[in-house]
């Protein structure tokens, strides 16, 4: 088995679910950590994909870009990829079932994994949030979802695995974000049906956890309840 790997978080989830959205975590910075990981910008301006080392911005629209080095995120984990196996799939219908390969695929549930998945889908329902005002508590931001299909499409799923022990580090279960192959369009992964696929898996024994020194994060008051705001603001398809 490859040496397992270390996740790098900018901040723990429950920051962004109480809507704080800015510190000063530059891209430049975030790709020391790793080449592989998902994640917003300040402000919720976008889905963040990072795939090979290259970072891209799904915006609103579902558009991607390459933003510039000093844009800043509030909240992303990465990891230097470095997969222990790679599973070949087919015929996946639908989320609820590609969730139940994973689970038979994953070593144990109580560890985290990184996980990438190549190839053609059926279709690829996605969503991106716009630009939202600091201090907006995510699940009302979210709220304001938009929604892209891609339908025939070759791309890359990105994301990741945490134990459900972890609610207010990280989002439990699985988190993706899609990117299609052309690196044009995707967003935060809502649904997928996968005609056929390479799944590989990357073992994470550690999690380095920054603390964001800002007034906001200082003197934010942790009140929400992080396993049902995730479940709201991740979740609805």
């Amino acid at each position: 088995m490859n040496f397992p790997g270390n996740i790098f978080l900018v901040s723990p989830i429950n920051a962004i679910l109480e809507g704080l959205y800015e510190t000063p975590m530059t891209l430049a910075e975030l790709a020391t950590h790793g080449n592989f990981g998902i994640g917003t910008f300040n402000d919720l301006d976008g889905e963040l994909l990072m795939v090979d080392g290259a970072i891209y911005r799904l915006d609103a629209d579902g558009c991607a870009h390459r933003p510039a080095p000093e844009v800043c995120t509030p909240f992303a984990g990465v990891c230097d990829f470095n997969p222990y196996s790679v599973e070949q799939v087919s015929g996946i219908p639908d989320m609820h079932a590609f969730e139940a390969f994973l689970d038979r695929s994953l070593l144990s549930r109580n560890m985290m994994f990184a996980i990438r998945v190549e190839g053609r889908f059926a279709r690829v329902r996605t969503r991106s949030v716009p630009l939202t005002a600091n201090h907006t508590p995510l699940v009302d931001a979210t709220a304001l979802q938009r929604l892209l299909d891609l339908e025939n499409v070759e791309g890359t799923i990105v994301g990741f695995y945490t134990p459900d022990f972890m609610p207010s580090v990280n989002v439990p279960g699985y988190h993706f974000h899609f990117i299609t192959a052309d690196r044009s369009r995707g967003g935060h992964v809502l649904s997928c049906e996968i005609i056929e696929a390479e799944v590989s898996f990357q073992i994470c024994t550690q999690m380095t956890l920054n603390l964001p020194l800002t007034a906001d994060y200082l003197g934010v008051e942790f009140t929400r309840d992080a396993r049902g705001d995730i479940e709201t603001a991740e979740r609805a398809r």
